[in-house]
């Protein structure tokens, strides 16, 4: 029987105490509210059901330290309590309008929001924790910041990144994770490597693999061209439905010469929700992300179709964007068996941003829900986690430098806009490894240097530079965080330190002694 092993990757940036909006706290608060809190909804649901369809969540370590922060929590409550007020008057306006059936399910789903938040006492990462404990869902960890594994400058910077990773998700989490997400799908085998710009070592490098399986990974992702060849996929849907290369690689657990198991992403299933032509959350009668009421902020329109002008969005009627979803995830789940007909030996590996759905993709996770509810019927295909889908035979495999990003390489954070970024970075690793060699400053000074080094790594600053989306707001954090770092490592006041230590507060149990040496 085929397996099928659906992904979500959970991961935001650290935004706590470093602005509100727009790319601030805010935008946790919006995952939140419209993703982690309703797949929790959805995995209670399902358990009351007695569904068994089991999938695999990876919580970024350095989500998972913000979701656990008393002032995210605080934040979080005042920001859904606004929301809600909003609602309000937009219902109180809106009564008796095309815009009538909107605003009553967004004054419902505020509420619903509350009442849930305050039923977990705000917190969602026991929720999951139990969800894993009762065998729905398993959770995976990631590098501890999202750094950009291939480009770190050196190999004792990789190691923190990973074991830092893995100890905040045992703190969490009660036990020893197996399983990681690659940041970006970004991996590097061992070999030679020249630095793309100064500040970091050439030489023989140890490939990720080998990192991850010296600090207890068992198993992680990658995209298909990795494994297949040919055309890269991009996550964010550039792509429309056309001829996809001989796929069959992707099928088959790989096994690579340090003994770490990695799938591959399938491509049929990825396209069929992130195309930009064909994909489920461009149907018309979805929730509409773009276009917000002037006064509330709040979304009341539909998707309508791709080439509408905002001003030209129909009104959302939510009881017949949610009837949809039933349609959409019989469409998935029909793909699914099809494929399981063709590879009734293989595994099928859906990984997802868990981001698009409820919150770029409103209805998104009534359909993850509706799509597991319907895996547990299925003919010829086992909803499984990935620990599950990697037991058993696998193929020995040599897998080549990329990522899922566009072009498969390393073009999206490694570019010209991007070189500022990545001497700043090398500077402060190597600074970070002399620093910790050298001895002599107090151990608060160097855990909070850590800190800094970790935030500065993160895969996200050189992502939103690429992009344009937050070019400003990304080169202010990452020169801010090397700012803070440096000034650490010279003459610092107790108060100075007080302060970076409560705005900057990710992994108490932060180790400088990694950059000793890996192992």
């Amino acid at each position: 029987m085929a397996r099928f092993a659906l992904v979500l990757h959970a991961h935001l940036p650290y935004v706590r105490a470093h602005g509100m909006w727009p790319f601030g706290e805010e935008t946790l608060y919006e995952a939140m509210a419209e993703t982690y809190l309703p797949l929790l909804r959805a995995l209670e649901r399902l358990c009351q059901e007695g569904v068994e369809a089991r999938f695999t969540l990876g919580i970024t370590p350095i989500l998972a330290e913000q979701l656990g922060d008393a002032r995210i929590k605080e934040g979080f409550l005042a920001y859904a309590k606004d929301r809600l007020a909003r609602a309000q008057g937009d219902y109180l306006r809106y009564g008796g309008t095309e815009l009538e059936k909107s605003a009553r399910h967004q004054v419902a789903f505020w509420e619903l929001t509350l009442d849930h938040f305050h039923h977990l006492g705000g917190d969602l990462l026991a929720a999951f924790r139990r969800a894993q404990d009762r065998g729905q869902v398993e959770l995976i960890t990631s590098s501890a910041t999202h750094g950009y594994s291939p480009l770190l400058g050196y190999e004792e910077a990789l190691w923190a990144q990973v074991k830092t990773g893995v100890a905040t998700y045992r703190r969490h989490f009660a036990k020893d994770p197996t399983g990681y997400w690659l940041p970006e799908m970004a991996y590097r085998p061992r070999g030679s490597w020249r630095p793309p710009v100064e500040g970091a070592p050439e030489g023989l490098r140890a490939g990720v693999d080998e990192v991850l399986m010296r600090a207890g990974i068992r198993y992680t992702f990658v995209d298909a061209h990795l494994v297949q060849g040919g055309e890269p996929l991009s996550p964010y849907g550039e792509a429309s439905l056309g001829p996809v290369p001989s796929a069959e690689a992707t099928f088959y657990v790989h096994e690579l010469a340090s003994g770490l198991r990695v799938l591959a992403r399938n491509q049929e299933t990825a396209l069929q929700v992130w195309s930009a032509d064909h994909g489920y959350p461009g149907e018309g009668l979805y929730r509409e992300f773009h276009r917000k009421d002037p006064l509330s902020g709040l979304h009341h329109w539909r998707v309508t179709h791709r080439q509408a002008d905002l001003s030209q969005k129909a009104p959302y009627d939510p009881e017949l964007a949610f009837a949809k979803v039933k349609e959409h995830a019989a469409h998935f789940v029909g793909l699914v068996e099809r494929l399981a007909r063709a590879h009734p030996e293989g595994v099928i590996l859906s990984p997802y941003d868990a981001e698009l759905f409820g919150h770029w993709w409103y209805e998104g996770v009534a359909w993850l829900e509706e799509v597991l509810r319907l895996l547990a019927r299925a003919e010829g295909v086992e909803a499984v986690t990935a620990k599950e889908a990697v037991q058993g035979k696998a193929v020995r495999t040599a897998l080549p430098e990329g990522s899922w990003g566009r072009g498969g390489d390393h073009r999206v954070w490694l570019n010209e806009k991007t070189l500022d970024y990545w001497r700043t970075v090398y500077r402060a690793e190597g600074a970070m490894r002399e620093a910790v060699r050298r001895g002599g400053l107090p151990s608060r000074v160097l855990q909070q240097a850590m800190r800094e080094l970790l935030l500065l790594e993160a895969s996200d600053w050189p992502f939103l530079i690429d992009t344009g989306q937050a070019e400003a707001y990304a080169k202010e954090r990452y020169q801010g965080h090397a700012a803070a770092f440096f000034r650490l490592l010279q003459d610092l006041s107790p108060e100075e330190l007080r302060v970076l230590e409560e705005q900057d507060n990710p992994f108490p149990e932060a180790d400088p002694r990694l950059y000793l040496g890996v192992g």
